[in-house]
């Protein structure tokens, strides 16, 4: 991103949250720009051909029935010809060779067809449609075609790095998941120069109710995504609302950057314009979501765009019979984190940052599921009154405000105690104790 995309990005968040919150982004983001180390390291020549080598093998062998089709999905509609065809050879270049890349294509002309034809690969199935009907409606369209085990989604003007499908059957063979999803980047239009990678979490529910952290490369099986399909009311954050009407109990993480989503005018990630439409869609989609599950709730857009805030009515654990604990920050005088959200080693993740900071991706500023939580700044359900006593040997009526290493121990056991009995650990941020 550059220096001008930056001052105007602080510009916009003043307008959106204050001057004085601005400053602390605009710092953060310049701390961020001077230390940016990021480089995409793509797997080496010899680990592709090895990749090659081990599907060629098994694709020939008894066992060739057992390796999955998977069905890449792009929605179509006037493409920039250049970037599409980067797209198809990223996808034709995988070194998991058993896949089908279905294009569905509403533009009034022919000129992807004859991009499609110029690769004759018998893999790419190309279907024009009588009308262009947006983005799910088109991708739609393409599932109905899909004759695969799993489906990903793949934008037209994104690339897949080389190695993506072979690392999603890894896992497909290994735990047979209903959900997959990887690390993403950006790139730019050159698709040369890498950067703001989104190293994500494994799966966590309250982050994902926080925003679409999950985003790409997304894949999943062919029948659950037939069965929930595309909504067009909510264009924009598609993939937001068949995630959040997903059942959550088979979903997988694959910690690799298998997805570059490159940033160009008219793409969603370099258009401000789109962004918003986009987060507006976000927003509609969780409060649909928070509705069909019978959860009294307000949602309103976060400090940071694409991210949302939900305040329960009366409280989390009234509306949410699946959360524990809430546990938030623990501030020293100068307001920077000392305790808090935690590992399972007791490590404090955030620690230091001052409490205005939000930190990659946001996840500082953003309520989400937790290993653990400090005994300082916690808040229980009525249920884990008994365990509170046991673990503490103290009322939780008392709130033990002085932290030791004793009392980290005693943190660690009396969440990890309450994740056995199936409840959530969630960190709220916004909920806080100065010292």
């Amino acid at each position: 991103m550059s220096v001008i995309d930056n001052v105007r990005k602080t510009i916009r968040y003043a307008g959106r949250n204050g001057v004085i919150e601005a400053y602390y982004a605009a710092k953060e983001r310049v701390r961020d720009i001077v230390t940016d180390r990021y480089a995409y390291t793509a797997p080496t020549q010899e680990e592709l051909e090895a990749q090659r080598r081990e599907y060629e093998a098994e694709s020939s062998s008894d066992h060739a029935q057992d390796l999955p089709l998977i069905s890449i999905l792009v929605p179509l509609y006037m493409p920039d010809l250049v970037l599409f065809e980067e797209m198809i050879r990223s996808v034709t270049e995988q070194t998991y060779g058993n896949f089908e890349l279905i294009i569905a294509d509403g533009s009034p002309d022919d000129s992807a067809r004859e991009s499609v034809e110029r690769f004759q690969d018998s893999r790419i199935r190309y279907y024009r449609l009588d009308k262009n009907g947006g983005i799910s409606a088109n991708t739609n369209a393409a599932a109905s075609h899909a004759g695969g085990d799993y489906l990903g989604l793949l934008d037209y003007d994104d690339l897949l790095t080389p190695d993506a499908l072979y690392e999603m059957v890894k896992e497909i063979r290994k735990s047979a998941p209903e959900i997959l999803y990887s690390d993403e980047d950006k790139c730019d239009v050159t698709a040369k120069h890498f950067f703001e990678p989104n190293i994500k979490p494994d799966f966590n529910p309250d982050y994902l109710l926080t925003n679409n952290y999950i985003c790409h490369f997304l894949v999943m099986k062919t029948e659950l995504f037939l069965a929930l399909g595309l909504r067009p009311e909510f264009d924009g954050a598609q993939d937001y609302d068949l995630m959040l009407r997903a059942p959550w109990s088979g979903v997988r993480h694959i910690p690799k950057v298998l997805y570059h989503w490159r940033v160009h005018a008219g793409s969603t990630a370099g258009n401000p314009g789109s962004k918003d439409y986009a987060v507006e869609a976000g927003l509609q989609a969780l409060k649909d979501y928070l509705k069909s599950g019978h959860i009294h709730a307000e949602v309103s857009h976060s400090r940071h765009r694409g991210f949302y805030d939900i305040t329960y009515i009366p409280d989390i654990f009234t509306q949410r019979q699946d959360v524990g604990v809430v546990g938030g920050k623990v501030l020293n005088r100068k307001r920077r984190i000392i305790g808090g959200m935690m590992d399972e080693e007791g490590n404090v993740i955030f620690e230091g940052m001052h409490e205005k900071e939000s930190g990659p991706a946001h996840r500082a500023d953003s309520r989400q599921d937790a290993a653990a939580v400090d005994v300082r700044c916690m808040q229980i359900r009525d249920e884990l009154q008994d365990l509170y006593r046991d673990v503490f040997r103290a009322s939780y009526d008392e709130h033990i405000l002085k932290g030791n290493d004793e009392l980290t121990v005693k943190s660690l056991e009396f969440c990890r105690r309450v994740r056995e009995k199936g409840y959530l650990v969630v960190w709220d941020p916004s909920f806080t104790h100065r010292l």
